[in-house]
């Protein structure tokens, strides 16, 4: 056979794969997300020498799946990415245009890695808003909104654990200078059947680089409630990895898992 009698047959074998084969539908989203991340990272590592970041941790702004009333600082973004059960990836990039604000998008894939079929769920948008700053008594205040849920189910056409939708939150250090305390309450239903949910959960940094991570989420109906713990480690100061255990007490059948999630924060080039 000669060689374009060969390319001609490859060429034939490829148009009769099925589409979904031939290009997975969650590549653009996920390419274009990651090579923006890359650009942005290039950029953000000669601006944080600069700015000598290297002598101030990246900070937390969520716990494990509850938010916090921490917000980045101005100018600086955060790419996020993170692995969960049955080759899942949640990629996630937020940006802080202004002091107060951050904005965000966020993409979900489920069985990226391994030998299943890609499939990408809708995006997801995410805002907070640092409304106040904490003082020696009252804590800090956040409110935001994020629609991204997680571990999504195709037959219902829904996430098991449901987003946060519309939260609002509070942050405040307690006994101990490294121990924080974030409590809130959220509403993910505008309709006839909406509720409000609870949330509150602990960081505690035992050392520059490590901390734990508690908390009890979706506080509502007992049997839905979820402990979620964790760890988190600085790599560097400007990038961290997280690895956590979500609704600890319950099994698979009910959304219990194991998490690996990657978080860079950097500095807008100029």
């Amino acid at each position: 056979m000669s060689a374009n009698e060969h390319k001609g047959k490859v060429k034939m074998e490829k148009a009769r794969m099925p589409f979904n084969q031939r290009t997975p539908p969650f590549r653009p989203y996920f390419f274009c997300l990651l090579s923006l991340c890359l650009v942005l990272g290039a950029g953000g590592s000669a601006r944080a020498d600069e700015d000598e970041v290297k002598d101030a941790f990246s900070p937390m702004i969520e716990v494990v799946d509850i938010p916090t009333a921490d917000i980045l600082d101005a100018m600086t973004y955060a790419a996020t990415f993170r692995f969960y059960s049955d080759g899942g990836l949640t990629s996630r990039l937020n940006i802080a245009p202004l002091k107060r604000v951050n904005l965000g998008i966020s993409f979900d894939a489920q069985r990226v890695i391994g030998a299943g079929d890609p499939h990408m769920i809708r995006p997801a948008v995410y805002f907070k808003l640092r409304a106040l700053d904490g003082t020696d008594f009252f804590p800090a205040v956040a409110l935001g909104y994020d629609n991204q849920g997680m571990l999504w189910d195709e037959t219902l056409d829904q996430f098991r654990h449901r987003e946060k939708g519309l939260y609002l939150v509070g942050s405040h250090a307690l006994f101990y200078t490294n121990l924080e305390f974030h409590a809130g309450v959220n509403v993910n239903e505008f309709d006839e059947d909406s509720a409000v949910y609870g949330f509150f959960g602990s960081t505690l940094k035992l050392t520059p680089n490590f901390a734990l991570l508690m908390e009890y989420d979706n506080i509502r109906n007992g049997r839905d409630n979820r402990w979620n713990v964790g760890g988190r480690f600085w790599v560097a100061p400007y990038f961290n990895v997280d690895f956590a255990a979500r609704n600890v007490p319950h099994g698979v059948a009910r959304g219990g898992e194991r998490i690996l999630r990657l978080n860079y924060v950097g500095h807008f080039p100029l």
